[in-house]
């Protein structure tokens, strides 16, 4: 999996939806600004951009992660990703997906220290019809920091790991 190989860092996936190993042991910023919700991981030092009330990207442009655009409803933010690539997975065992993903989440403030989040996930090539996963987000009121993350520093089983693929 790409986040064995410190590639992306949304735990053992490689972007949306996020399944709840996404947000296991593994610090999370969001910020902010005027045009874009970012939200940072330490594992990596991924930068999930979504544009707000942005057009899609070409569907010739496939990315890692898709393309996410956010749109606000009342105190839920919506964000529709589309033009994912078809080389990511969904976990470590393989459930993978076709170019033709669409995923559609939603991140509703609950209270000061929740986030209710709930992904449906279209994969029109894999699976028969959509499904959704929803779990809530609960924020780290403990003064804990992201930190540097050296994925490999000292690994002595990374040359093994690369010779697998």
């Amino acid at each position: 999996p790409l986040g064995e190989r410190c590639l992306l860092g949304f735990g053992s996936t490689s972007g949306p939806p996020a399944l709840p190993d996404y947000f296991y042991n593994n610090l999370h910023q969001i910020v902010q600004t005027k045009d874009t919700v970012m939200i940072l991981t330490e594992m990596v030092h991924d930068a999930r951009i979504i544009r707000m009330n942005a057009q899609h990207l070409p569907k010739t442009v496939r990315k890692w992660m898709g393309d996410s655009r956010g749109r606000w409803e009342g105190n839920t933010l919506v964000v529709d990703v589309t033009n994912h690539t078809d080389r990511t997975w969904f976990d470590v065992v393989g459930t993978f997906h076709s170019d033709a993903l669409h995923v559609v989440e939603r991140f509703t403030f609950a209270d000061a220290a929740t986030i209710h989040y709930e992904a449906t996930i279209s994969a029109p090539k894999v699976f028969t019809r959509p499904w959704k996963i929803a779990f809530p987000i609960i924020r780290n009121t403990q003064g804990f920091e992201r930190l540097e993350m050296a994925c490999h520093e000292g690994e002595r089983s990374f040359g093994l790991m690369l010779r697998g693929q």
